[in-house]
C-alpha cells in the first residue's frame, strides 16, 4: 500500500512541477512577442532621438527586466529551492529518471545569466 501511495505522490508531484514549467515557457512567449512589437517601436523612437543616450538606457532596462522575469518566474523559484532535489533524483530515481531530465536547468554559454533546459539546449545546438 506504501509503495503505491508513493508511486501515486510522486507522479502527482512531477505533474504539478510540469505545469509549472509550461506556465513559465507561455509567459515568455508573451513576453517576448511583446517585446518584438515594442522593439519596432523603440527603433522608431531611437531613430527621432539621441541613440547612444537611448541606447544605454534601453540596455540598463532590459537587463533589469531580465532579472526581475527571471525572480518572478515560478518555476525558476521553485528551482533556486529544490533544484538540488532535482539533479539528486535524475540520480536516484531510475524510473522518474527521463521526467526529472526535463524539469533539469542549466547555465549555458549562450546567455550566461539565464538558465536553460537541455532541449532548448539541443535546438540551439549545430548540426555538426
Amino acid at each position: 500500500m506504501l509503495k503505491v501511495m508513493s508511486k501515486k505522490l510522486i507522479r502527482k508531484t512531477l505533474d504539478m512541477i510540469r505545469e509549472l514549467v509550461q506556465e513559465d515557457e507561455e509567459e515568455s512567449e508573451e513576453e517576448s512577442d511583446s517585446a518584438e512589437g515594442s522593439d519596432e517601436d523603440a527603433e522608431k523612437k531611437e531613430d527621432a532621438a539621441d541613440k547612444d543616450g537611448e541606447e544605454k538606457k534601453d540596455d540598463e532596462e532590459k537587463k533589469d527586466a531580465s532579472e526581475s522575469d527571471e525572480e518572478k518566474s515560478s518555476y525558476m523559484k521553485f528551482w533556486k529551492s529544490f533544484g538540488k532535489s532535482i539533479k539528486l533524483g535524475v540520480i536516484e530515481d531510475t524510473s522518474n529518471r527521463m521526467k526529472l531530465a526535463k524539469l533539469l536547468r542549466f547555465y549555458s554559454t549562450n546567455d550566461p545569466k539565464k538558465l536553460t533546459s537541455l532541449d532548448e539546449y539541443i535546438s540551439r545546438m549545430k548540426d555538426d
